[in-house]
């Protein structure tokens, strides 16, 4: 192939992004819902279209309604004062600081992408940010390939662009009111203009990047070591153009946060001392409501987890403890793993060719320079997020694979082998069948629904990230998460009254159908002929584990796994039999203790429960109680 055919087809590809994109009515598709963070950043460009500011009033609300009968459910505010206000007094436009005593409400996000795409929603509407999002994956695609045709031919170079860029699940985020491809964008450009000989611009770029998302400024990386690494260059040379470019990167985000600063009145859009996400009811839409009375408090002015001993400890009766030390620690190593083999964040099955590259390019080569710097910002990378935010560390439960590593994924280019581009171009055909094909073709449902492809094959070969086990995308189903068993809580007058062999129980498949009774004892039904996986959450350190197992209207034989050992129970039609293990101890979560069970039903039949809708094909009914070793 041609370079010239190759950009042809670069140009249909885009076109054909482009088309997706103005095809699609949000809406419609999604009921009138928004899921993540996209009111915020849809009412943020709406603002900066029509009204030229990042100020939240009435008229924000009764637009985003006009679309979205939900309204901009889960929205960003913070209320602040001291920004930079428009005076028309005594006929002239004044600018004056706007004084404490009359705070306004403000959007708390990054504003870059809604400034970009404003232009284009001021156009197009709603669909300007589904067009920015398509343009910014078509130039992240055409800048692989510019980077990559160095070393190979132009219908490899291209098929590898195409493998990483596409071959993931980051063209699921095409239909994302959310700044993520324009992410991808930011940092294919800066690392192309690094990798081509132009550093000021990487820096410019690296630094926007940066103001978006803090962590982005160790993409920077490569283009700050590389004057240390020689070429003959004097030393202090080479150290005073490493010191330019970091300059260049920090002074370009300085002077977004200051504009920030300047438009709010602070410079964290995430945090200062009155921030909020507002959920049905929202501020000023209706008489009455206000900022202060309504909302949900979320602020972040702290780096790094919550440690017990150095953070206030909650107190509301269900709020999560800090952690120990001692688990954060291990958390983090944990996470080391899970960054790429997790079942809900890993890089392998969300990203399967940048996975590829990195492996050939650590196991295989040959490997350059540049590669080397690239692998240096993925692994500091990695290490800053699983370290900076351990309990959240891809993105939130409204998400798809890892979301913050999207941002990392240009550093792919620098990672695939001379000579080894044809494997890395066919783990992308490999990973739109195996891995993202069933979510591409139907993307709104799993922007919805991020979970659902969780519950089944080939996801569930991979290990659940138990170091974020509440914020596992499966969990935005509240039947699935933190189920109380045996009474935890206890007297709520009374901290520390609840049953210790109680537990807390997880559904993260369709293997049961979460918690229910069967003759007044609570448990779970097995859908019959299925596998399950369970995760029990102790409060205290489980000595044993008990099973009591009676089976469904057929009988079942039931076969349970856990790290204490294997057993296999068969039963009867109502037939009762227990089975115990003495595990290990759990993993420990939040000062609680977690053990995944794994249990396969060999048959069932269909029956109806009282109260039930219709049908159900039961296996077994399975009732789990612990004796613990109190601390």
């Amino acid at each position: 192939m041609s370079d010239a055919r190759a950009r042809a087809v670069l140009a249909l590809v885009a076109a054909l992004l482009l088309g997706v994109a103005l095809r699609t009515d949000l809406a419609k598709l999604t009921g009138g819902r928004f899921w993540g963070d996209g009111a915020t950043y849809h009412a943020m460009a709406w603002s900066l279209a029509e009204d030229h500011d990042l100020r939240y009033e009435a008229r924000d609300v009764f637009r985003s309604r006009r679309e979205f009968q939900e309204g901009p459910q889960g929205i960003f505010l913070k209320r602040a004062s001291g920004g930079l206000m428009v005076d028309r007094a005594e006929g002239f436009l004044w600018l004056r600081r706007v004084p404490e005593k009359e705070p306004r409400i403000y959007f708390a996000k990054p504003f870059v992408y809604p400034l970009v795409a404003a232009p284009l929603v001021g156009l197009l509407g709603t669909k300007g940010l589904l067009a920015t999002n398509a343009l910014a994956l078509a130039v992240a695609l055409a800048l692989g390939y510019g980077i990559l045709r160095r070393q190979t031919t132009a219908g490899l170079a291209l098929a590898v662009s195409a493998a990483v860029v596409l071959g993931g699940v980051a063209p699921l985020y095409l239909l994302w009111p959310a700044p993520e491809a324009l992410g991808i964008a930011l940092a294919a450009g800066g690392l192309a203009a690094w990798s081509s000989g132009r550093p000021l611009l990487a820096a410019a770029l690296l630094g926007v990047a940066t103001y978006a998302k803090p962590p982005n400024a160790l993409l920077a990386i490569p283009l700050g070591l590389e004057p240390l690494l020689g070429g003959g260059a004097p030393r202090v040379r080479g150290l005073l153009e490493s010191s330019r470019r970091a300059a260049a990167v920090v002074l370009v985000a300085m002077a977004l946060f200051g504009l920030n600063t300047a438009a709010t009145g602070e410079w964290n859009y995430q945090g200062g001392r009155e921030r909020k996400t507002f959920y049905a009811r929202f501020p000023m839409e209706t008489q009455g409501v206000t900022f202060g009375n309504s909302g949900i408090w979320m602020t972040t002015n702290q780096l790094g987890p919550r440690i017990g001993g150095q953070d206030e400890a909650p107190k509301a009766q269900g709020a999560e403890p800090p952690r120990a030390p001692r688990e954060i620690w291990l958390s983090f190593l944990w996470n080391q793993a899970y960054f790429w083999v997790g079942r809900f964040a890993g890089v392998t099955p969300y990203f399967l060719p940048f996975a590829v590259a990195t492996a050939l390019f650590v196991l295989a080569g040959p490997r350059t320079r540049n590669g080397a710097l690239a692998l240096v910002s993925l692994l500091v990378s990695q290490v800053a997020y699983t370290w900076i935010v351990p309990d959240n560390w891809y993105g939130g439960s409204g998400t798809l694979g890892n979301r913050y590593f999207l941002n990392l994924l240009p550093l792919a280019f620098f990672l695939v082998p001379r000579g080894r581009e044809a494997i890395v171009a066919g783990s992308g055909v490999v990973s739109v069948a195996v891995f993202t094909g069933t979510m591409l073709l139907a993307p709104i449902h799993h922007a919805l629904r991020p979970g659902d492809h969780a519950t089944r094959m080939p996801f569930r070969l991979f290990p659940a990230e138990l170091t974020m086990l509440n914020d596992l995308a499966i969990f935005g189903e509240p039947w699935r998460k933190k189920v109380a068993f045996d009474d935890p809580w206890g007297d709520p007058r009374k901290p520390g009254s609840g049953n210790p062999a109680a537990y807390f129980l997880y559904f993260p498949d369709d293997g049961t159908f979460g918690r229910e009774e069967s003759a007044g004892t609570p448990g779970f039904w097995l859908r019959g002929g299925e596998s399950a996986e369970v995760l029990l959450r102790s409060l205290e350190p489980v000595r044993r584990m008990t099973f009591l197992v009676t089976g469904g209207p057929a009988g079942d034989e039931v076969t349970i796994r856990t790290s204490g050992g294997r057993a296999v129970v068969a039963l009867g039609p109502s037939e009762t039999r227990s089975v115990a293990f003495e595990p290990p101890p759990g993993f420990p979560y939040k000062d609680m203790f977690v053990h995944v069970l794994r249990l396969r039903s060999t048959r069932g039949a269909p029956a109806r429960l009282p109260g039930g809708d219709g049908d159900r094909v039961l296996g077994a009914f399975v009732r789990i109680s612990l004796d613990v070793e109190k601390r």
